[in-house]
C-alpha cells in the first residue's frame, strides 16, 4: 500500500509542478493581449496577475506533496481543488475582459476601472465563487495533511539534541 500512495504522490507532484509552470506561462501569454482586443483591459491585467501568482502557489504546494499525509481519495480531491481553484481565478479575468463586465465580488477594481457592461455578471461571480471555495479546500487539505504528517525523519535527525547521546 505504501508503494501505491508513494506512486500517487509522485504522479500528483509531477503534474502539479508541470501545471504550475504551464499556468505561469499562460499568465505571461495573456499579458501580451493588447487593450484594443478586449472590451475591458483591466480583466486581462487581473488574469495576467492571477495566473502567474497562482502558478507560483501551485509550484510551492507541489513541492509539499510528499509531506502530505492524506488518503488517496483526499490527495485526488486536493489536486482537483487546486487545479480548479487556480485556473478559475485567472479564467474569471479573461472572461471579464472579453465580455466587458465584472462582479460585485471585485468592488475595488470595478470602482477604479469601471467595466463597460457593469459589475453584476453572474458568470464572473460564479467563477470567482468556485475559485474561492476550491482554493480554500486545497489550502485546508494542505494544512491538514501537513499537520497529520508530524515532524519528518529529516526534521527529527536535525533537531537540537538529536543523535548520539540524545537519550541521556
Amino acid at each position: 500500500m505504501t508503494n501505491d500512495i508513494d506512486r500517487l504522490k509522485a504522479t500528483i507532484r509531477r503534474w502539479t509542478l508541470f501545471l504550475g509552470v504551464l499556468q505561469i506561462t499562460v499568465g505571461c501569454v495573456v499579458g501580451f493581449i493588447p487593450p484594443p482586443a478586449v472590451a475591458w483591459f483591466r480583466g486581462i491585467v487581473m488574469a495576467h496577475i492571477e495566473f502567474t501568482a497562482n502558478g507560483v502557489l501551485m509550484i510551492a504546494l507541489g513541492f509539499l506533496v510528499k509531506e502530505l499525509r492524506l488518503s488517496p481519495t483526499a490527495l485526488k480531491v486536493w489536486f482537483a481543488a487546486l487545479q480548479i481553484g487556480t485556473w478559475t481565478n485567472g479564467g474569471a479575468g479573461v472572461i471579464a475582459a472579453f465580455i466587458g463586465s465584472s462582479s460585485k465580488l471585485m468592488p475595488t477594481i470595478s470602482e477604479q476601472f469601471p467595466p463597460p457592461r457593469g459589475n453584476d455578471s453572474p458568470i464572473i461571480t460564479t467563477t470567482l465563487m468556485v475559485c474561492g471555495i476550491t482554493i480554500l479546500t486545497a489550502l485546508l487539505l494542505t494544512l491538514y495533511g501537513l499537520w497529520r504528517s508530524g515532524p519528518s525523519a529529516v526534521d527529527a535527525s536535525t533537531s537540537p539534541g538529536a543523535g548520539a547521546g540524545a537519550e541521556a
